[in-house]
Parts: C-alpha cells; sequence; structure tokens
C-alpha cells in the first residue's frame, strides 16, 4: 500500500508540474519580467522529461513491453541518478528478465536511500535470495523487524531466514518472543516443534504440544498433534491416550478411528487393527476418495496375489459401497474386486453403475468395456464403446473397442468407419496402430474390399513383421481368394514357426497347401490339426474335403458329418453329406 500511494503521488505532482510549466509558457507577460535563472529552467525541464519517461515506462511494463520500459527507466536514471524509484523499477525489471546482477545493483541503491521504505528492503532480500546471499538477506530482515517492530509477518520472515540457515536457536526465540505477546497458538507451536526436532530435543517438543492441547481442551486436533508425536516416539501408549481424548470430544470422528488402526496395526494386532477400519469406512463423515485410497491399497496387494488382502479388500468395498451407493469411486472400486475374484458377470454391471454418472475419468469407462469384451457380450460393448466415443472423442480405445464390436456383430462398414476415425488418434503407439491395422484388414476383407485390406495388412507388418496374427489372418484371407498363395505359404509357414503348437495356425497351412494342390502335405497339417483339442467344424470340414481329394471318400464323409456334429452348419456343407461328394 505504501509503495502504491507513493507513486501515484509522484506521478500526480510530475503530471501537475508538467502541465503548470506548459500553461506558464503560454501566457503572455504582463508587467515586469521576473528574472530566472538558467540553472532553475534547466531543472525544470529535466524533471518534466524525468515524469514524461517515467509514466511512459511505467505504461510500457503495464502492456508487457518490457524492454522498451527497460530503456526509458534507464533514461530516468540518467536524467535524476540519486532517484530511489527508478532504481526500484529497474531492479523489478531486471529480475523480471533474469539480470540478477543488475537488479540486485539496483535495489541495494533504492533500499539504502530510503531504509523506512519496507517496498524497497522487501526487493533487495528478494534480490540477495536470487543471488545466493542469503546472509545479506538475514540482515536486511532484521532491520525490517527493527524498522517495524509492530509486524509480524516480518518477524515470522526472519525465523523462517533462520532456521533455513541452521540457526535454530534465534528462529525459536522469535517464535517465544510471539507467543508471550500474542499467546499460544496453533501455527507458532507447530514452528516451534519443528525447529525442536530438527535439534533432537523430544522432550522440548512434547512440551509445546502439551501446552498447545491444555490451551483448549475441546479441540481434538491438538490431541491429534499429540499421538502423532508419540507415534513418531514410538510410544504406543501415550499415543493411545490420545485417542481416547479424542473420542470424549469427538465419538464419531473417522480419523481417530483410522489412527487407531495405525495404532493397532504398530502393536501387531491385525484383527483389531482391521475391525477400526472398518468402522472408519463406515462412516458416512470420512469422504469417499479416502475410503478409495485406503481400499486401492488393498487392491495393490491383492493384485499382487494375496488371497487375504483381495478377501478384505472385497469386504471394505463392501462397506464402501452401502455407505455410498451412488458413487462412481464405490462402484468402481468393488467392481475391481469382483473383477480380481474371477466374477466378470457381476463386475460389468457395476462397471456400468460407475460409467453412468462419470463423465471425466476414462479409466472407469475402459474398464467397463474391457469386461465386456472379455465376456464376449459384443452388444453391449458396441453400445458402450459408442458412448465413450462421445465423452471422449480423443481416446483411441473407445474406436478400437466399437471395431471389434461391430466385427463380431457382421457390422462390417461401421466397423471400418469406427476403426478410421480412430487411427487419426494413435499417436506414437506402434501396438496401438497395429490393432487398428489388423482389424481393418478383417473388416474390409467382409467387405470384399481386398485392396483396403491387404494394404491394412502389408502396413501392420511394416510395425512387426512377426506379428502371428496379422500373419495368419493375412495368409488364411488370400487362401481363401485364392490369390497370391505363394505369399500365403511364405506367411502362415513363418506363423507355425511362431507357434508350432496352435491348432488354427496349422489349418490354415494345411488349407493353403490344399489350395495348391499339394494335398498329401496338406492332409498331414489337417490331420494334426483336427485331433489336437476339442472337434472344430472348420477344420474337420477341411480334413474331410483333402481326403476327398485323396480319393478317401468314406473317411471324407466322416469328418463333414463330424463337423455337423460339432456345430457346423454351412450350406456348402450339408450339401456334401447329402450329395457324398466334394462340390466345386
Amino acid at each position: 500500500m505504501y509503495k502504491t500511494k507513493t507513486h501515484i503521488l509522484f506521478f500526480l505532482t510530475l503530471i501537475s508540474f508538467s502541465i503548470g510549466l506548459v500553461a506558464c509558457k503560454s501566457k503572455k507577460p504582463q508587467g515586469k519580467k521576473t528574472n530566472q535563472s538558467p540553472n532553475t529552467n534547466s531543472a525544470n525541464i529535466t524533471e518534466a522529461r524525468f515524469g514524461y519517461a517515467y509514466i511512459t515506462a511505467c505504461s510500457e511494463r503495464i502492456k508487457g513491453n518490457l524492454q522498451e520500459a527497460l530503456k526509458l527507466f534507464e533514461e530516468c536514471k540518467t536524467l535524476e541518478p540519486n532517484n530511489p524509484a527508478a532504481s526500484y523499477e529497474l531492479a523489478t525489471l531486471y529480475k523480471l528478465l533474469g539480470q540478477n546482477d543488475k537488479a540486485l545493483i539496483n535495489a541495494r541503491f533504492c533500499a539504502e536511500s530510503d531504509p523506512k521504505n519496507e517496498w524497497y528492503q522487501l526487493l533487495l532480500i528478494d534480490c540477495y535470495n536470487s543471488n545466493k546471499q542469503y546472509n545479506q538477506s538475514v540482515r536486511v530482515r532484521e532491520s525490517l523487524v527493527k524498522n517495524f517492530p509492530e509486524k509480524n509477518d516480518f518477524k515470522e520472515d526472519l525465523a523462517i531466514e533462520y532456521a533455513i540457515l541452521g540457526q535454530y536457536d534465534r528462529s525459536y526465540k522469535i517464535y517465544d518472543e510471539l507467543e508471550k505477546n500474542y499467546g499460544v497458538s496453533e501455527q507458532l507451536t507447530l514452528n516451534k516443534v519443528k525447529l525442536l526436532k530438527s535439534q533432537k530435543k523430544p522432550k522440548e517438543a512434547e512440551q509445546e504440544l502439551k501446552k498447545l492441547s491444555d490451551s483448549n481442551k475441546n479441540e481434538s486436533r491438538y490431541y491429534a498433534f499429540l499421538a502423532e508425536f508419540y507415534l513418531d516416539q514410538n510410544e504406543l501408549e501415550k499415543a493411545k491416550s490420545m485417542y481416547d481424548a479424542i473420542l470424549k470430544v469427538e465419538p464419531n470422528n473417522p480419523m481417530v478411528n483410522l489412527a487407531l488402526h495405525d495404532y493397532y496395526s504398530a502393536k501387531g494386532d491385525e484383527a483389531q487393527a482391521f475391525d477400526y477400519l472398518k468402522t472408519a469406512l463406515q462412516n458416512p463423515d470420512l469422504d469417499v476418495r479416502s475410503k478409495a485410497e485406503i481400499t486401492g491399497s488393498f487392491y495393490n496387494r491383492a493384485e499382487a496375489h494375496s488371497e487375504k488382502d483381495l478377501k478384505q479388500g472385497l469386504e471394505l468395498s463392501k462397506i464402501m459401497l452401502a455407505v455410498h451407493p451412488n458413487s462412481t469411486e464405490s462402484n468402481a472400486i468393488y467392481a475391481d474386486f469382483l473383477r480380481l475374484d474371477h466374477k466378470p458377470k457381476e463386475a460389468v454391471l457395476y462397471y456400468y453403475l460407475a460409467a453412468t454418472n462419470e463423465k471425466r475419468d476414462f479409466r472407469v469407462w475402459e474398464n467397463l468395456l474391457v469386461v465386456d469384451e472379455e465376456l464376449n457380450q459384443y452388444d453391449s460393448l458396441e453400445h458402450h464403446s459408442a458412448a465413450a466415443m462421445e465423452l471422449f472423442p480423443n481416446q483411441p480405445a473407445n474406436y478400437l473397442f466399437n471395431g471389434v464390436a461391430n466385427i463380431q456383430l457382421k457390422n462390417y462398414s461401421k466397423a471400418t468407419q469406427s476403426l478410421n476415425d480412430g487411427i487419426e488418434f494413435v499417436i506414437d503407439n506402434k501396438s496401438s496402430m497395429l490393432d487398428f491395422l489388423r482389424l481393418l484388414g478383417d473388416a474390409n476383407f467382409y467387405l470384399k474390399d481386398y485392396p483396403a485390406s491387404d494394404k491394412a495388412f502389408d502396413n501392420a507388418l511394416k510395425i512387426d513383421s512377426d506379428n502371428s496374427y496379422v500373419l495368419n489372418n493375412y495368409a488364411y484371407y488370400l487362401s481363401l481368394r485364392n490369390e497370391n498363395l505363394d505369399k500365403a505359404e511364405k506367411f502362415s509357414k513363418r506363423t507355425n514357426e511362431l507357434k508350432p503348437n496352435d491348432r488354427s495356425y496349422m489349418d490354415t497351412y494345411g488349407w493353403i497347401l490344399y489350395q495348391q494342390k499339394k494335398y498329401k502335405e496338406a492332409e498331414d497339417w489337417l490331420s494334426k490339426a483336427a485331433i489336437r483339442g476339442p472337434q472344430n467344424p472348420t477344420i474337420l470340414e477341411h480334413y474331410g474335403d483333402v481326403l476327398y481329394r485323396l480319393n478317401k471318400n468314406s473317411e471324407a464323409l466322416m469328418q463333414w458329418e463330424a463337423a455337423k456334429m460339432s456345430g457346423g452348419n454351412s450350406e456348402g456343407l450339408l450339401k456334401k453329406i447329402k450329395t457324398k461328394k466334394l462340390n466345386d
């Protein structure tokens, strides 16, 4: 306030002076002329020039034109070298521009010119600190305290400076004097305790905290300070007595129950500790985020295969859900535990409830989409991913899930639309780009847009030339089209080298050999695929086809009938069984 008033008055004086000077010059002389010395005129002109430059500099500084303001303030300094206001402004500007040495020179000048101007002194302190001259900074603060004894802020700042420099006794003395003058206060006590701990004086720190708690017997927070102190000192019984004192003042304080959980945990009584934790979570006064953080710690341990933490975490998350049934956090974390407990069908409901009111946290929606896919609930996945696309339009995962759902639902045009939209948001993520490309390869194949399908697969292989999914699907689609069979064989062979025991990859390779009319080799691969794992109608039908080509007609018919029994019902398969022959 002092600085502002001083400068406003200074500006007004200069403006008045300048206006008066101009007005005087415009008047005609009347009567006898008054003699004026050249030095007086020169001083008046200098003062007017100073005033104009100063006001213009301030205007430029306000506009953000710091270099222009600096130039004008330097002009002011040249015009009136001993003016502290100009030095103050220069110091401020040089500090803003990072020229700390020049800032210090000007700050020292204005501070020494007017020792009673607190703003000049504070700027000098700031400049000393910027130049890491902390001892000089402290000396200026000492002068401030001396010159402004009524300002407690200056005393507290000095105490902090003393503490930073390790002069704990001096710092403590200031706090002690303030306490004598104004009485016991929470902040002063905590500052004193911090100093005493730094000096390893636990008894004195305890006395200060006791003095604070005695100052107001109904303030539970003061007992909590003592309890925390006793825990740090490993004086568990004393800490317990403080918790009991808090409960007398605030019997429903959930923080005390959390503290008692820590107390009994420290004593090794895990059952009692967990009971207090449950009591704390049952209290509606404890906020949901704190409960989620506590319960989340159990989830992290349960995720690391801790059965005990999984069981206790489920119990806590149920309590949390009962107290806050409409909370996103409580529904989401309960769903997390259900999923970890291998109950995805139950988890998906609570993920949905969590997502319903959540418009900010994408992770909640992502969990819902992941479980939808795990459960093969593609109708739900399509609906939920479409909603997520609206809420979080820059998240590529939403478009990917929507593409997956629509491919499974045979909505191939919608799938390609979502995938092409979503791929635009993939930046510097090869794994995600690969997922989009492989799905685009699938969707475009089913749309019979073979060039787009091939292009997507080719681009995917540029990212990962040994991706077994892409190699297999690309090869299989080429074989179904009966195109580029050499390329298809190469890709399928590589797939089986990468994953030699995957029956679907063996089936693809056998089918490509079949298309190349290498029936004997095809039989070897398809027979292995047919007997590996449960019956698969596609593999059995392919095996029957190659047996027929090898004139093993009765065996072929057996495989076709087995394909039908295992779920195959295509028109081609049924016709083969009816005519007992392969229909080209």
